[in-house]
Order: C-alpha cells, then structure tokens, then sequence
C-alpha cells in the first residue's frame, strides 16, 4: 500500500520543478548574462525576455532532447536481468524503476540548489546524467548503463565548449577585420549588417522548422524546403533592415554621441574616460563650437568625418600604436599571427551601439536554444513516472507530452526571476569584459552550437558552450583579459559535478529502497 505509483508521480512532480527552479537560477541565467554584463539589457528586461523565450524554446524543441535523456542512459530492457535471467518480480522492478527517479530528481536537485547558493554556475547535463548513473549501479550495477552513450556524452562535454569557442572567435575576428579595425567602423558596420541579420534570422528559422514539432506539421518537411523556407525569412529580414531600421538605427547613435559630446562641452568635462573619437572633436573644433553648428546633417557629418584610432601592430608590452597618418579606410597588415587575431584598437562607442540590438535578438535566439535544449534536465525523469503511470510502461514510445514541457519551463522562469542574479553576473562581468560586439559573438557562436546539438538529440552542456565562447573571445579582445581564477573555480565545479550529483542519488536511492523494502 505504501508504494503507490500515483503518490509517486505526484512526489516526482514537486521534486522536478524543484530541480527546474534551480536549474532556471543556474543554468538559464547562462543565456542573458553577456548583454546583462555589456549594459545592453537590464537584469528585469532581461528577466522577461528570458522567460519568454525559453518557454517557447522548451515547447517547440525540448521534446527531442527529453527523449534521448528519458532513453538513452540506462538499458531499461535490461533492467531485473542478471546473465539473461530474471532476478526480480516484475512488481519490484516497477518498484525500483518509479523510485530511480525519484532519487535521480532529488540528487540532481539538492546539487543545483547548493551550486546556486555558491554562485557557481555548474552544468545540469553533468548533473542529471550522473544522478542517473548513480541509481543505477545502486539498482542492479554497472550493466545496467548505456556505456557507450555515456562516453559520447564525455565527449560532447569536451567538445562543445572548444567548438562553441573557435565558432565565437571566427565570428568575432570578421567582424573585428570588417568592422571594428576601420578607420570608420560605423560605415562598414552598416554595410555587413544586413548580412548578420539574414545570417541569425536564416539560421533560427531553420533550427525552428527543420525537424520541428509534430503538432505544428513541420516534421514532415524536407531539407529542401526548410532551407527554401529559412533562406527567404531570412533575406525578408535583411530587406527590412536595410531599407527601413538601418536609417533609423544610424541616426540613433549619431544622435545619441552628439548628445553626449555637447552635454560634455556644455559643461566643460574632458575627463579620461571620454573616448578618443570625443576628445579628438572636442580639441579641433573647441569649446562651444561643435555645439554652433546649426543642424543635426551638419553635426552628424562632422562626427562621422573624424577618423579613429588605426592600429597597426599588438605591441609585446600590451600598449598599442596609433597612427593617424595612413590613407582614409585603411590599416597596415597585421606583423604576426598573435596581431591578426588580437586587435590593440579600442572598440569605437559608436560600433558598440551597432552591435546592441543584434546581441539582444541572439541572446533571445541562445535563451530559445537553451529551452530547446536544458528542458530535458528537469522533466525527464518525470516523464518517466507519468508515462507508466499513464501507459503501465516505461518502454513506450509516445512522445513527450507538451504539458510536461510547459511545467518545466514554468520552474525554470521562477528560479530565473528569483534567484538568477546570483550567476548571471559570473558570466556576464566577472569572467572577462563584454562588449556588445564580442557579446553577439559569445550569444550567436553559443546558441548555433546548443541548437545543432539539440537537433541532433545530444544533451550538451550549455552552460560550458556560453564560457567557452566567454574566454575564447575574451582572449582576442584588444584588452585579452581573462580572469583565470574564476574560470579555475568554474572549470573545478564541473568536475565535481557528476561525482557529487551520481553520490546524492544513490544515497537517495538506498534510502529509499530501505523505506519500501
């Protein structure tokens, strides 16, 4: 009488959205932390764009990654078999499956809430695989576990951060060379802006409707047409942009630099933190001159006519040159390898506005991936309880109910509203300085990575793709400033991870078996 399945289901339930709770405060924060830590959102405004597109992420996405975890870490076949006999009633196998996943959600759980009071941001794919391995050597042993599916998980834990971060420096090196090392970098970030737009928007549509959910028909679609059907949202984006929000969004930041230099010149401040671009304004044309010329059009054109800083090579010492004597739209090549990469040339204030809103809509594309792919960690094991509970079987094939995906998601917005702060500024400030054009690089290298892993159904860590992508272009930013100690407090939380998760489960799991026996 003690073991009832539906007292189970219900004990499941309260535990994994708990779990989601935590992995909303530790994990989701992960997706909004760069444009918290640029200054380009608010932590509210990013609180609720985070919670919405999350919960959509998890609902159109989240059922694919949920079933590889629900089936692919332990041999559920082979459960209650030792040398291809039976060593358990089929009532106790039941018995012991229901209670694996209550100890899987409570060990996972208690290791996430204990990593968010540390402010550690920990991976919850480590943590749920090895509260996963833990019930099961308490269960039956070692032969109960998918091995093979295990080291390929290993594997993706290794790669992922180190393809995630070569995929943001690439991103970030053409975007230095094209944009950020010109001698006028708003005129050529206008220029391959387009091109970004169409590359971010083509790309999420195509994550969206390739493979995509049953219930909105689009599984049924072939590759043909899911490029045919991205290829021209993204080029509609594109057109839009270029013949409607690009003169917008110029004037903006013309408009919004004027405002500060006169307000500056009005009040007599030529402090140290002006830019170079200020300060070079302020000395040509004198106090109370800019501020003379009559109309915007003549104030624009004399902002954009005064060139930046040209770089030519990264000084061993870490000072860099400047030069102001070389031809209009022009930058010596690069003496070294190091130089090409790694740019001494401060960022221009004007190209980092450029880059704000792009770095918002990626980090909304990254919380959507993360949806898509983080979901599983929470409800996988009550998938589980409620499907047996429902079918009488844990070896069906329905697939992942929507309701269960919306629940999980709806935990994770909580734990993010409430106590996300707590590591959203690890990753967002105390790893390295980000700025809106190395943030789109982390938030677009990251999120392509986690959406190609969830679409293939493999659990990667997100959280390890967002620092991957953190220090990898940290290490090419004209500062290259990495904190290594925090990223050695991180780099250790991962490793504890999986061992500390898979010994809270089984000792949860012990527990247990002794409560039923």
């Amino acid at each position: 009488m003690f073991f009832d399945i539906t007292v189970l289901v219900v004990i499941g339930a309260v535990i994994a959205f708990i779990l989601a709770f935590a992995i909303g405060a530790n994990d989701t924060a992960n997706s909004f932390g760069t444009s918290v830590g640029s200054k380009v959102l608010t932590l509210h405004q990013a609180y609720v764009l985070a919670s919405i597109f999350e919960t959509l992420g998890a609902c159109l996405l989240g059922h694919q990654v949920t079933d590889t975890m629900r089936k692919g870490v332990v041999d559920i076949n082979s459960f209650g078999f030792v040398d291809g006999n039976y060593t358990m009633s089929n009532e106790t196998k039941d018995q012991n499956l229901m209670l694996g996943q209550i100890a899987v959600l409570t060990g996972c759980g208690a290791w996430m809430l204990l990593a968010t009071a540390f402010k550690l941001p920990v991976s919850t794919t480590h943590s749920i695989v090895g509260a996963t391995i833990g019930f099961a050597l308490v269960a039956q042993g070692p032969e109960l576990i998918f091995w093979k599916q295990i080291y390929r998980i290993f594997a993706s834990w290794i790669v992922s951060p180190l393809l995630s971060g070569i995929m943001s420096v690439v991103i970030y090196s053409s975007l230095d060379h094209l944009v950020l090392r010109r001698e006028q970098p708003l005129h050529s970030g206008m220029r391959v802006l387009p091109f970004l737009y169409f590359l971010c928007f083509s790309f999420n549509v195509f994550a969206i409707v390739y493979k995509g959910p049953e219930f909105l028909l689009m599984n049924d679609l072939s590759l043909v047409h899911c490029l045919i059907i991205s290829t021209t949202f993204g080029l509609a984006v594109a057109v839009v942009f270029a013949l409607f929000l690009a003169p917008y969004l110029k004037d903006h930041i013309l408009s919004k630099e004027i405002l500060e230099i006169t307000g500056k010149q009005r009040h007599g401040h030529h402090n140290e933190s002006s830019s170079p671009k200020q300060k070079e304004l302020e000395m040509e044309e004198g106090n109370g001159k800019f501020i003379e010329l009559k109309t915007k059009n003549e104030q624009q054109k004399a902002l954009l006519d005064q060139p930046t800083i040209v770089v030519s090579t990264c000084p061993t010492n870490g000072d860099s040159i400047s030069s102001f004597t070389n031809p209009k739209n022009t930058i010596r090549p690069a003496s070294s390898l190091a130089s090409f990469f790694r740019s001494c040339k401060p960022e221009d204030p004007q190209a980092s506005r450029l880059f704000s809103l792009l770095q918002v809509m990626t980090a909304c594309f990254g919380g959507f991936a993360h949806g898509g792919n983080d979901v599983s960690n929470a409800i996988a094991p009550l998938v589980s309880l409620v499907l047996y509970w429902r079918d009488k079987s844990l070896l069906s094939e329905t697939s992942t109910p929507w309701y269960i995906l919306l629940y999980g998601s709806i935990g994770m917005c909580l734990g993010l509203w409430v106590l996300g702060h707590r590591v959203i500024y690890t990753v967002g400030e105390n790893l390295t300085k980000i700025t809106p054009a190395s943030g789109f690089s982390v938030e677009f290298g990251a999120a392509v990575t986690v959406l190609i892993a969830s679409k293939l159904g493999l659990p990667i860590s997100s959280t390890q793709c967002k620092v991957g992508s953190v220090v990898a272009v940290g290490l090419i930013q004209s500062k290259h400033e990495v904190h290594w100690g925090v990223f050695r407090n991180i780099s250790l939380s991962w490793i504890v991870t999986l061992p500390v998760a898979g010994l809270l489960s089984a000792g949860t799991m012990m527990l247990l078996q002794s409560l039923y026996a």
